[in-house]
């Protein structure tokens, strides 16, 4: 040891430097540095040493046979002696122990090592001496005798006391038999246990008060029975020391909880005791009426660390296959003094006024959840919002037609995917104050900050990384109770079809469809021609899986060309179709996918996906945009065209493609294609229809605006109001005078309203006139619709001579867009 120790002191023998007053020459600061951990590594190994030669004399007190360095000083490694070497001459203190391989492991018997004394970093060695301060356990065999075991702790701070209640053992087995009733279903409790301990605030005796206490006094009168009349007595003193115990230590608490609990007020410090684990709480969360079941609660900060009562809560939610549960935080912020318990975010239950109207409306609200469980095409008139980046909501205004699908949500929004815990899997917190005797941190009893990991999803991923099937989990779902629709939540997750956008919708605002059944036979085709459209589209939604090719999966949808010049109904077939059907329409453009080639497949194989699954008619209109025939030059158009020949192929649903430009196709389209329908001009038997049925249309709709108040545009200026100046012996006269005039008021206003919804005038002969002309439908729509317009600005039906004035003055237009040549593609033959 002096030979290590002498290197040690040879390096410290450097003078020492005043750094302060060299600061600026660094040089001297570093060898200033140098110098004291040189001294520390002295101190450290000289510690080592000492704690060397303790061991060494442990070792030759019980005979253990030591190894003996050779005659020059070398110590055997690995069984063999390396003479000379330096590294191995270590002190005769560290001598290693010479032991047989074959003997490792084989004496029968114990090594006990000890932990020695910590460092300031809490660190120790192990020794093989019993510590100093050993002491006998405070819990043995005598101590098991007793009804309860106490704990006690130092209170500092405090002048009223200087012991403070840590936490107690019931190990009375009639105390437990007694607590079995009164801990009844109180989550994280198991009065059954060997060793059944209470800590922290005690709160599952403190919340169960008013139930202890009554269980005392039917003891006292002898109401509840016993294993044995002998056993009564000892049942009520052990129920009585539970009592005293608990009363004397948290007396100010209980008293304080049970005068604000009869003054409906609560104080931020007593918040602990409102809120009772499994009861159930009353708050409002996106203007919504919510009822939870409490699940856990605890003292803490938010994000911006303010002090805060965190709630979590539980409540019924929709995976896309099965009902289960799920959770959400809610927080209440610190107050001073007093608050009704009515103005606090979140209430229990019970202090909510009018319980029983509450709980019929979120019944019936959590049914309506309950009866959209799948795949549903509805209509929507309200707000959606779905979350955006950095976890803002988007807010959407969505009035138009659904698809209410929460497996597809899943599906085609991994990152947002709901996951549930399963019904029959009982969720039970471990309740605040109850485990194995560890004392709760912080003032509050619980942690600084919330556990943000709190907000993910119960239940996780889905088992092995894969969804259910859904057919087969729907017939497995269970019915709700009505407890669980009533904390069923008030979102379903669809997809908005005008504003193509996936959403959390509120169930309250999801309306059945008004199909429109008269949109297939105000079609203007062939008898023949609208029989073919839709008995193939009908066939091929029933029997899809009836045929496929050599390939799996592959060639089982359908392709329906509609060409033809603008205007003569090669939309309005795809549109008709659908709502005969009633089935969704998804209308697919180009700014839908893009031009980009890398994203294009992406999203068209989605939303190819999306209509197989809704059984829904995809319509891709002016579809030349994107199967145009491919050329040399242009690399890029050549990729789209490529990948929408490639996607089509194993598409399975029903695809109309509308184009007036057949003749731009590439030609590998021809072959995909199983109906190219050709649409010719209109003739005058079809305009003719074409006018009666808009005619037609106009008539409904004035006969509803007729029915309807007449309201004022939000945005129309009002006529400012003047009062006559009359004498006082006048006013009543002046009051009649003015209510005669808003009389007349009303009665002009209604006199124009009932000419401004005036049906029609235009006759037979008219419409023989206008037939005759050569537009198209969409035209004649136009020139009806503005014409319509100048009607009602005069306070006439319309006539003829409304559409022809519009006509006179629009003429121009129709004049330049009128084509001089159709062109056919080849495969129209």
């Amino acid at each position: 040891m002096s030979n290590h120790l002498d290197v040690f002191l040879a390096l410290d023998s450097e003078p020492d430097y005043d750094y302060d007053s060299e600061h600026d020459d660094r040089r001297q600061h570093l060898r200033y540095i140098r110098a004291q951990q040189r001294r520390a590594a002295a101190s450290q190994y000289e510690r080592r040493m000492a704690r060397s030669r303790q061991n060494q004399q442990d070792s030759e007190s019980e005979d253990e046979q030591v190894s003996v360095p050779d005659q020059k000083g070398s110590m055997p490694v690995n069984g063999t002696t390396v003479p000379g070497d330096p590294s191995n001459e270590l002190p005769k203190e560290e001598k290693l122990v010479k032991l047989d391989p074959a003997e490792v492991g084989m004496s029968v018997g114990l090594k006990h090592l000890y932990s020695g004394k910590e460092d300031k970093r809490g660190r120790f060695q192990w020794q093989t001496t019993l510590p100093e301060d050993l002491g006998k356990p405070a819990e043995d065999a005598e101590s098991e005798k007793w009804a309860i075991i106490v704990r006690h702790v130092k209170v500092y701070n405090d002048p009223k006391k200087v012991l403070s209640l840590h936490s107690i053992v019931v190990q009375s087995p009639l105390l437990k038999d007694l607590l079995k009733d009164v801990l009844a279903g109180y989550p994280g409790v198991t009065v059954g246990l060997k060793r059944l301990e209470l800590s922290g605030r005690f709160e599952p005796l403190i919340h169960r008060w008013p139930e202890l206490e009554a269980a005392i006094d039917k003891l006292r009168q002898g109401k509840i029975p016993s294993s044995g009349d002998e056993q009564a007595g000892e049942r009520l003193k052990h129920a009585e020391l539970l009592h005293d115990l608990l009363e004397k230590e948290f007396k100010d608490t209980i008293d304080a909880a049970t005068d604000l609990r009869k003054e409906k007020v609560m104080t931020y410090e007593h918040m602990w005791t409102l809120f009772q684990p499994g009861s159930f709480v009353f708050s409002k969360q996106q203007g919504q009426d919510r009822v939870f079941r409490l699940h856990s609660s605890k003292y803490g900060q938010d994000r911006n660390g303010n002090p805060v009562y965190w709630l979590t809560c539980q409540y019924i939610d929709f995976d896309g296959t099965r009902f289960g549960t799920n959770k959400l935080n809610m927080s209440i912020p610190a107050f001073e003094g007093t608050r009704p318990i009515t103005n606090l975010p979140t209430l229990p239950l019970e202090f909510y006024g009018d319980k029983d109207e509450l709980r019929n409306k979120l019944i019936l609200r959590g049914g309506k959840v309950e009866a959209l469980a799948g795949s549903h095409y509805r209509a929507y008139n309200g707000v959606g919002w779905r979350l955006g980046n950095m976890g803002v909501k988007e807010k959407y205004t969505v009035k138009g037609r659904i698809v209410i699908d929460t497996h597809g949500w899943n599906r085609f929004n991994p990152n947002m995917s709901i996951f549930v815990t399963a019904l029959h899997i009982k969720d039970t917190p471990l309740a605040a104050g109850i485990g194995g005797g560890i004392a709760n941190h912080g003032d509050y009893g619980g942690e600084d900050e919330y556990d943000e990991g709190y907000d993910d999803d119960d239940g996780g991923m889905p088992a092995d990384g894969f969804f259910a099937d859904e057919e087969d989990e729907e017939s497995k779902r269970v019915t709700l109770t009505d407890e669980q629709r009533m904390i069923c939540t008030p979102l379903v997750r669809g997809y908005a079809l005008k504003e193509k956008l996936w959403l959390q919708l509120f169930v309250n605002a999801v309306q059945d469809i008004e199909f429109n059944t008269r949109a297939f036979d105000s079609l203007v085709l062939p008898a023949n021609q609208k029989e073919l459209v839709l008995s193939f589209t009908e066939t091929q939604q029933s029997y899809r899986s009836q045929f496929d090719d050599v390939i799996e999966g592959k060639g089982r949808g359908i392709i329906l060309l509609l060409c033809g010049p603008p205007g003569v109904g090669k939309t309005l077939t795809a549109e008709s179709v659908a709502e005969q059907m009633k089935v969704p329409l998804y209308m697919m453009s180009a700014g839908d996918l893009g031009l980009d080639p890398r994203h294009v497949e992406t999203k068209l194989q989605g939303i190819l996906d999306m209509c197989t699954r809704w059984n829904a008619i995809l319509l891709l209109d002016e579809a030349d945009v994107f199967l145009e025939e491919r050329s040399l030059h242009e690399l890029e158009r050549n990729k789209l065209v490529s990948i929408f020949l490639r996607v089509l192929e194993y598409y399975e649903g029903i695809m109309f493609l509308t184009t007036n430009r057949v003749q731009t196709f590439d030609a590998a389209f021809q072959s995909r294609i199983h109906i190219s329908l050709q649409y010719k001009e209109l003739d005058a038997k079809s305009r003719r229809t074409v006018w009666q049925n808009f005619l037609d249309q106009h008539d409904v709709a004035q006969a509803a605006a007729r029915e309807r108040p007449q309201k004022a545009l939000v945005s129309a200026a009002k006529p400012p109001t003047t009062h006559p100046i009359v004498s006082p012996v006048q006013v009543n006269g002046a009051d009649t005078a003015e209510g005669t005039a808003d009389e007349q008021t009303s009665k002009d206003a209604q006199e124009r309203h009932l000419k401004r919804t005036l049906p029609h005038v235009i006759t037979a002969k008219d419409l023989t006139q206008l037939s005759d002309m050569n537009m198209n439908g969409r035209q004649i729509k136009n020139i009806l619709k503005t014409a319509q317009l100048l009607a009602s600005k005069r306070g006439e039906g319309l006539a003829l001579h409304h559409v022809r004035q519009v006509m006179d003055l629009t003429q121009h237009l129709h004049n330049s867009t009128q084509e001089n040549e159709r062109t056919k593609s080849s495969i129209f033959y």
